[in-house]
């Protein structure tokens, strides 16, 4: 192994659709679990997102671009997340601000997790009665969805670890 070469990128064919995205959802679902419902709401920086913002963004993702797109019969989980997880995507529709993302005290984390059930169980469903031509159009789609779930996942430890840096007692991670 080349310790200089960049990592290998694990594409997701349609038959490995399913594994893949259980794979993915369940790791940001195991970085959030050390954390409180208070640490997963607070926002240390202006720059920095809570840790439920970035689990309720990535569901949002899929909500958006897989189910809302590809599932005729879904229906959002609440009419209120496209404004509140939206991010950067303008043509998606406006957003909450980036600076006040630890001012949603509400929703929860406890309802972010639900919220996370209600979109992993759709996205499970649509991707088992997929016929073959919908699985291959899925599949550059859901490989974005990894992707950026991977990212967030990335920058849900980064926040979190500069939250814990300004507290005075320090919290640790794990």
């Amino acid at each position: 192994m080349n310790p200089g070469a960049a990592p290998a990128v694990r594409v997701a064919t349609s038959a490995a659709l399913p594994d893949r995205f259980g794979e993915v959802r369940e790791l940001s679902g195991r970085l959030a679990t050390p954390l409180s419902p208070e640490d997963q709401c607070v926002q240390s920086m202006p720059d920095a997102s809570p840790a439920k913002w970035h689990l309720a963004h990535t569901t949002w993702f899929f909500e958006t671009v897989v189910l809302c797109a590809h599932a005729p019969v879904y229906r959002l989980f609440d009419e209120r997340y496209p404004y509140l997880f939206n991010s950067y995507y303008v043509s998606a529709g406006p957003r909450h601000a980036r600076a006040a993302r630890g001012l949603l005290t509400r929703p929860g984390a406890a309802e972010v997790t639900a919220y996370r059930h209600h979109v992993d169980a759709a996205v499970e469903r649509l991707l088992a009665t997929a016929d073959e031509a919908l699985l291959e159009r899925l599949a550059p789609l859901m490989q974005v969805g990894f992707n950026h779930e991977q990212q967030h996942q990335e920058l849900m430890l980064t926040d979190i670890l500069h939250a814990f840096g300004q507290n005075p007692i320090p919290p640790a991670y794990d």
